[in-house]
């Protein structure tokens, strides 16, 4: 029993010693999650206003803008964004920006769609409450709309953020120092791609049901009367 324990502290030892770099890892993971999940929520807001516009080229603009970015993979657009257009436009930008504008462009997408979901989703009624009292168009929208609006849409987008997290997984393939890029560094180095790869995994379940449970709490908050 005491060479089997002795065995398998050898075995996950590599895993302890390279924890202060899957840590730093951890925060770029935190860092690409949270900019482009922020910045998804404004540009799928300013989308949807777009596809719910009287002006018709409006709409069509911000319905191609949606089936574009839903479109592809993830992994085509980060490698697009890094290798092709600095080839093409000779404008190289870092790693850590095109994985940001990735996940940003490809999710606000999906924001945008969530958002007019919730938008279908409010009363007809009062929208032409607000309209025969004389409210202007902005303050009917962001005053009225958007407040019920944002309840019906919050599961949704607690959900569009764990697909945030899940998407930041692949950023490494560009250079990001992210946790899973830090881990495969260090497997191919110490030869221990399962304990590296399962410390990782169950990180990620970890943050997954931390999200989850605090996405519960906030719906169940908001259905309180």
């Amino acid at each position: 029993m005491t060479e089997i324990l002795t065995d398998l502290a050898a075995q996950w030892a590599p895993v302890w010693q390279k924890l202060p770099a899957l840590l730093v890892g951890l925060r770029y993971t935190a860092l690409v999650t949270v900019t482009s999940y922020a910045a998804s929520l404004v540009l799928g807001l300013l989308v949807v206003i777009l596809r719910r516009s009287p002006i018709r080229w409006l709409q069509a603009l911000a319905f191609i803008y949606i089936q574009l970015f839903r479109s592809l993979s993830l992994y085509v657009y980060i490698l697009f964004l890094y290798f092709g257009l600095a080839a093409f436009s000779a404008m190289a930008i870092s790693p850590l920006t095109a994985a940001i504008l990735s996940v940003t462009l490809l999710n606000s997408a999906y924001v945008a769609e969530i958002y007019r979901a919730a938008f279908d989703s409010v009363d007809r009624g009062q929208f032409e409450a607000s309209e025969a009292l004389g409210f202007s168009r902005w303050y009917r929208f962001f005053d009225i709309i958007l407040p019920q609006a944002m309840r019906q849409a919050v599961p949704a987008l607690a959900n569009q953020l764990i697909l945030v997290v899940k998407d930041s997984a692949i950023v490494g393939v560009i250079g990001v120092p992210d946790i899973m890029y830090e881990a495969q560094r260090a497997a191919s180095v110490s030869y221990r791609q399962f304990e590296f790869l399962t410390t990782v995994a169950v990180i990620y379940v970890g943050i997954v049901f931390a999200l989850s449970w605090l996405s519960g709490i906030a719906e169940r908050r908001l259905k309180t009367p």
